[in-house]
């Protein structure tokens, strides 16, 4: 009883009630469909790509790997949230088709594969029977994730006893036919974590990483013809400065107002920042519900949409700043960038948001700061991209799996091999 009313809880701390309603209706009407879905012939070479946070991270990547180099040996599509995105993204030329919508869902039906990055409701859970699910997962890192939950709220999701979540949230222990995995280290880890056989791991390594070995020239073409308006502006701001930091906190499940409990004081940066010509950036995870977008006034710290794909403008950076996001691992695949860890917040978070799978200092080595003092002291002296055992942690984390990710992930998947 103290599970379900723990699931309760986080559904109701994390959701509005118009999309509990939503949710309830899905599931009422999801079950029959899904039923149904096992009886509908399916086509190994067409596929179904979507995205847990809209047209990002390794499936959009994958996806655009297969339009830049015109595949024609498969079928392939992007499975949008809403009508909106879909729209949007066929006017980049882009083959769409809303989830819900009738072409989006006869799709869904007859595809043989769903390429996604989080759970098969990135495509669609409930016309998923007899599908091969590819999860290309969205980071490598030491938290514990999924069936390995230890605490925090989604502890009580995945709870053994908890019958409500598996009704609620059936996608959630659906496990991945294929998993997208990036070294020996990760394999072990992800295995355990999705209690999936090892065998189903492939190391190939990310799709959205490949675009770090790029020219400049290529990597602002690629943002001119496929991101916003809004990413090609903030490209041109970027290069106006001497230094751009980047400031990317991991996502808290407790939801709490962290970024005030950093102590970061936005005008004692701003000084700083104006002495040293230098832009410093604040992208929050997708899921974190604080919007600091409202603060104005400042011409050298910018609050970016959390939804935007930071990816293609990640080389035009000069400094990561983050914690416990595996975009610190990512980012060390570009050797000439630096990287502060400002884990401020240790002990609540292993507490109160995710445990670790692997000891943090030692996975995760590098400069670090425990106050906002301590990081503004290190703007103001400079930063070296040097420390000792970043060739180890990449080789852990990533074994020799940097480059041409896509072009390797294409190659296995129309093998069409069995699972």
């Amino acid at each position: 009883m103290a599970i379900s009313k723990g699931l309760i809880e986080w559904i109701i701390n994390n959701r509005n009630w118009k999309e509990i309603i939503f949710r309830f209706m899905e599931v009422v009407l999801g079950y029959p469909l899904y039923f149904f879905s096992f009886l509908m012939k399916r086509n190994r070479l067409k596929w179904a790509i979507g995205g847990k946070v809209g047209f990002a991270d390794n499936s959009k990547y994958f996806y655009l790997y297969l339009t830049i180099h015109s595949v024609q040996e498969v079928e392939y599509c992007w499975i949008a949230a809403t009508r909106k995105e879909a729209l949007v993204l066929r006017k980049r030329g882009i083959k769409s088709y809303a989830r819900w919508s009738w072409k989006g869902i006869w799709y869904c039906l007859t595809a043989g594969k769903y390429i996604f990055t989080s759970h098969l409701t990135d495509v669609n859970y409930w016309t998923s029977g007899g599908v091969q699910a590819v999860n290309l997962w969205h980071g490598v890192g030491i938290k514990c994730i999924e069936f390995r939950t230890r605490s925090g709220p989604e502890k009580k999701i995945y709870d053994e006893k908890n019958w409500i979540a598996r009704l609620f949230l059936p996608h959630l222990f659906r496990r991945p036919d294929i998993f997208l995995s990036t070294s020996e280290l990760m394999t072990s880890h992800f295995a355990g974590c999705f209690r999936i056989s090892e065998q189903r791991c492939v190391q190939l390594g990310y799709p959205r990483c490949d675009i770090f070995h790029w020219t400049s020239e290529k990597l602002e073409a690629f943002v001119e013809k496929y991101e916003n308006e809004e990413s090609m502006t903030l490209l041109k701001k970027m290069k106006t400065f001497s230094m751009v930091y980047i400031y990317m906190p991991t996502f808290r499940d407790s939801q709490t107002d962290f970024f005030m409990a950093s102590g970061i004081d936005l005008q004692k940066l701003e000084v700083v920042l104006k002495e040293k010509q230098a832009l410093f950036l604040v992208k929050l995870h997708p899921a974190t519900r604080m919007n600091l977008g409202y603060i104005m006034g400042l011409s050298h710290i910018l609050f970016l949409d959390k939804r935007m794909d930071i990816y293609p403008l990640l080389p035009f950076t000069d400094v990561l700043i983050t914690d416990y996001s595996s975009i610190y691992y990512d980012y060390l695949l570009m050797k000439k960038k630096a990287v502060v860890l400002f884990p401020f917040d240790y002990q609540d978070y292993i507490e109160n948001s995710r445990d670790l799978a692997f000891d943090f200092d030692m996975y995760t080595p590098g400069l670090r700061v425990y106050s906002f003092e301590e990081l503004l002291n290190l703007i103001q002296k400079g930063i070296s991209c040097d420390f000792q055992k970043r060739t180890w942690v990449t080789e852990a984390f990533w074994g020799k799996q940097e480059r041409n990710c896509a072009e390797r992930l294409y190659s296995l998947l129309k093998m069409n091999i069995p699972t």
